[in-house]
This record gives structure tokens, C-alpha cells and sequence, in this order.
């Protein structure tokens, strides 16, 4: 009989185990014992080394601008126009927003790193290549980044940046969370801001959206309307322009904080009553496009509102008021919407909904109870919200709150 043929070869031995080496774009990066140390608000000792690592991983991020998008951009200018014209007072909104994403191997689709070691600097060592090369390019792209650090879920980051004009701060989460991607891609990763991308347990990506309101000194006075006492000036701030004239960042040298009074309960001015109340009066409606895929609604319970609520730096409230030391500081944060949220649709929505607070004159309720008393309203399917009726309305299907999650 003829021979056995010979056994096949055996499989060739796996690669070692990527270290980071300085100049090599990897996702730790170069020199990341250095660079660990800028997480947690320090300066790296060479930001030119990591430029040049940034660029040899790939081409430069591109803004992108609601002329692109005509239906959502031209939603968004009118109500900014409207909002701008009301009372004339010359409203304006500065806003940005706060999302939260995932990092999942190309192949496999497991989270890129793992542990619940928050604002930890040998947490964001494991992806800190990957954070200074994306913020490189958002910087080119006109867009400041402020913050960077792991969250509580598995393969999960949160990036924020500085305000913007208008729908200007819409334009900056549209190029954030493309670039997010883009650069994920240089990198062999995959970036997704998908609410729950491995399991319906833990905390979800968030796109919590930060506004606050202002208008030109003086013009309450003016305008006679929904006026109010102790608003502070506020300062001129490092930007690159607004909405009218293109690009990121802010100016509000010659602007008041329309938001606050800082002898009113919670440091609210009447303005900023109606207008969260007109908010909390449209959550209902709100939460289709804040939540506007079925994976959104196992979100909430996790640090996200499950009714239309609002309270004094409560993180379980559907809108969160961040009274700070003066007027420039107060500010509103809206909770309700996913990281899938359209950014165009939520400010369109949300400034839609404030005016119609302002220009109804809608009380806002009291706070959230934080014992969960007393609670009651309608649900999503109908019903009058808190602002109309007296009663929490229920945003969402879901239980109550409770849980670790969104920060």
C-alpha cells in the first residue's frame, strides 16, 4: 500500500503581546506612562511626539455642518431664530453635548478593555494612543476637548468638549462622534455608540446635553418680560466663532446668563422656570427622539430618567440644574437622551419645547422627591406631563430608578 501522507505543519505560534513603544501608533500610544498622567489633568511632557504619531496613523478629521443636512439644519435655525426673536430679547443658546461610546475588538466584537476603574490613569493608559490622536483631530476640526476618561462599563469612554453656538454645538456632535469612529478604525478598533453594545446589563452610552441661555445686558429690561435680578456677566471665553460666522467654540463677553437669579430658589430666573418647565411638559414627546432605538429604553434605571422630573444636581432626574457659584455657571443638563440621539433633532425638540413654556407661562413643578413619593402622571402613550397637571409624567415604559451608570 502506498505511504501515509506526512502530517500537516504545525500552526505558526501567536504574536507576542503588543507593548507601547515610543513613535508606534497603537492604541496604548507612545511613552504611555507619561501620558497616563495628562487623564488626570496634567500636560504631556512631549505633545509634539504625539502629534506625529497622531498624523502617521491617518488623514484629518473634517467638520461637518448643518448645511449638509438641510431638513435637520434648517429645523434647527428656525427655532433658534424664534428663540432669538422672543421678546425680543435676543435669546441665545450655548450648549454641547456629553457622550459616552464603547471601544470593541474588529473581530469578535468584545469590549477593547474591561474593569470598572473610572477616572483611573492605568485604565485610560490601555486606550490613551487612541485618545490624543482623536483629540488631535478634533482640535483641527475646530472642536475643544475638555475631559477624557474610562466609564464604569466594560470598553467604555467619556469624551466632552466645550460649548458652542446654537446649532453650531449640534455641527460639533455630529464631527465628534464620526471622528470617534474614524479614528477607531485607524487604530484596528471599532467605536460604537450603541446604548447597550454587549449586554442589557450595566450602565449605557449616554449623550447627556448640557444648554444654558443668554442674551445681550440689558435686554431683560427691555423687554419687560419674564425678567429677573443678580445675573452675572459673563466672560470671553478662548472659541473660534458661533454659528454665524462657522466653527466651534464661544465668546460670551457682553452676554448675561438668562438661566439664573441668584436670590431664586435653585438659582432659576423666571425665564429659566418656564423654559424647563416647557421641557418637562414635552418629555413624553421629547423621549421618542432622545431614545430612538429599542436598546435606548434598557438604558434608563442605570443613572438615566425614567420620568419627567427635574432636580438640584439630581442625576436621576430627567433635567439636571447645575446651580454652580454664579451666574455663568448655571447651566441646564438634559439626561434624557441616548448616545444614538440625533444631535440636530434633540436641540430642535428642546428649543421647540422651551419656548413653548416661555410663551405659555408654565409652572414648574416641585423637584423630584429623591424617596420616589408621591409619584404620578401619565405615561408616554398620553396624558398631560408635571409642568400641566401636578403629577411626574412617566418618559419611558421603564421602572424606577436606581443603579450605577451615567455620570
Amino acid at each position: 500500500p502506498p505511504p501515509c501522507p506526512p502530517p500537516p505543519p504545525p500552526p505558526p505560534p501567536p504574536p507576542p503581546p503588543q507593548r507601547c513603544a515610543v513613535g508606534q501608533p497603537s492604541l496604548c500610544g507612545a511613552s504611555t506612562a507619561s501620558r497616563s498622567s495628562r487623564a488626570a489633568g496634567s500636560t504631556p511632557p512631549s505633545r509634539a511626539r504625539l502629534a506625529a504619531a497622531a498624523r502617521a496613523s491617518a488623514g484629518a478629521a473634517r467638520r461637518i455642518a448643518a448645511d449638509r443636512v438641510p431638513l435637520r439644519g434648517q429645523a434647527c435655525r428656525r427655532l433658534l431664530e424664534q428663540l432669538e426673536a422672543h421678546g425680543g430679547r435676543g435669546l441665545r443658546l450655548l450648549a454641547a453635548a456629553e457622550y459616552e461610546f464603547c471601544l470593541a475588538t474588529r473581530d469578535g466584537w468584545e469590549p477593547l478593555f474591561s474593569g470598572p476603574e473610572i477616572f483611573v490613569t492605568l485604565q485610560a493608559a490601555k486606550v490613551a494612543g487612541f485618545c490624543y490622536a482623536l483629540e488631535e483631530q478634533l482640535e483641527a476640526a475646530g472642536i475643544d476637548v475638555r475631559t477624557m476618561n474610562p466609564e464604569y462599563g466594560d470598553g467604555q469612554l467619556e469624551i466632552t468638549v466645550s460649548p458652542s453656538w446654537g446649532v453650531s454645538a449640534a455641527d460639533d456632535a455630529s464631527t465628534f462622534k464620526t471622528a470617534v469612529k474614524e479614528v477607531a478604525m485607524q487604530f484596528g478598533a471599532t467605536a460604537t455608540f450603541m446604548t447597550k453594545p454587549f449586554s442589557l446589563s450595566g450602565p449605557g452610552n449616554g449623550g447627556h446635553f448640557n444648554f444654558s441661555l443668554w442674551e445681550p445686558e440689558g435686554a431683560e429690561a427691555a423687554s419687560g418680560a419674564l425678567g429677573r435680578e443678580g445675573a452675572e456677566r459673563g466672560p470671553c471665553h478662548v472659541g473660534k466663532g458661533d454659528e454665524r460666522g462657522g466653527g466651534g467654540g464661544f465668546c460670551s463677553e457682553g452676554l448675561r446668563n438668562a438661566l439664573h437669579d441668584v436670590a431664586a430658589p435653585a438659582g432659576l430666573s423666571p425665564l429659566g422656570r418656564a423654559f424647563l418647565a416647557g421641557i418637562l411638559a414635552h418629555a413624553p414627546a421629547l423621549e421618542a427622539l432622545c431614545s430612538p432605538t429599542v436598546p435606548c429604553y434598557a438604558r434608563h434605571g442605570n443613572w438615566a430618567p425614567t420620568h419627567a422630573t427635574w432636580g438640584l444636581e439630581d442625576r436621576l432626574a430627567a433635567v439636571r440644574v447645575k446651580k454652580g457659584g454664579s451666574g455663568r455657571e448655571c447651566y441646564l443638563e438634559l439626561r434624557m437622551p441616548s448616545a444614538s440621539a440625533n444631535a440636530y433633532l434633540v436641540v430642535a425638540a428642546l428649543v421647540a419645547a422651551g419656548l413653548d413654556g416661555m410663551e405659555r407661562g408654565l409652572q414648574l413643578p416641585p423637584p423630584r422627591d429623591p424617596s420616589g413619593k408621591g409619584r404620578g402622571g401619565a405615561s408616554a402613550n398620553g396624558g398631560e406631563a408635571a409642568a400641566n397637571g401636578g403629577g411626574e409624567a412617566a418618559v419611558n415604559g421603564s421602572g424606577g430608578e436606581g443603579g450605577g451608570g451615567e455620570g
